[in-house]
């Protein structure tokens, strides 16, 4: 049921000359998520065309409880932190689905 999936979605705001260190430092996070009990799906982060500087990264999770437990889980300040220290704003969010059209 659409309602029932939940999303994380983030916007990345990333220092000038950080963008690669970035990326990486992003595949680090979401390999640490797919190590946890309730890993998400896939990850996907897209990168501005028009400024370089700013991404935004989604990802689905079965639900919103999985995203609150990987909020919870011990590793996550740390392992989020090192993605944020990358940007001069970062903006993670819950989301949950509300419709999908063809």
């Amino acid at each position: 049921m659409e309602g029932d999936t939940a999303y994380t979605l983030a916007l990345w705001r990333v220092k000038e000359g950080r963008e690669e260190e970035f990326v990486e430092a992003w595949k680090g996070l979401f390999a640490y998520f797919l190590n946890l009990p309730n890993p998400p799906g896939t990850g996907t982060l897209v990168r501005s065309v028009e400024d370089p500087r700013l991404f935004y990264s989604i990802g689905p999770w079965r639900s919103i409880e999985d995203i609150q437990r990987m909020r919870s889980d011990p590793r996550a300040p740390e392992m989020i932190g090192k993605v944020e220290d990358l940007c001069e704003e970062a903006k993670p969010g819950t989301f949950r689905l509300v419709v999908t059209v063809p």
